[in-house]
């Protein structure tokens, strides 16, 4: 709150962690602070998001640095949370 203008927008967009379970809704409001937040509506994207792939527009496996088999998933988004080096994007394989 402290870091935003007076009259600001804060954004918060994806997955709200555990850890975060305090928001001063009196600082924002004495500051005239706008919050807009929720999830993607990534259903909406994804026939979009193939067609670009699939001809080569886009090309995600660039951005893929880690490949975890899928009944690892837990303690990949635990090492992937703790935002080590080498952790960009997580591919889990069934």
């Amino acid at each position: 709150m402290q870091a935003v203008a007076e009259a600001g927008t804060i954004g918060i967009i994806g997955v709200y962690p555990e850890s975060m379970r305090f928001l001063t809704i009196g600082k924002a409001m004495s500051r005239n602070i706008s919050l807009h937040m929720g999830n993607c509506h990534h259903r909406k994207y994804i026939p979009e998001l193939m067609e670009i792939v699939s001809c080569g527009a886009v090309k995600p496996e660039r951005i893929i640095t880690q490949e975890q088999p899928m009944v690892s998933a837990i303690d990949a988004y635990r090492i992937f949370d703790q935002h080590e080096a080498g952790w960009l994007k997580v591919e889990l394989q069934p």
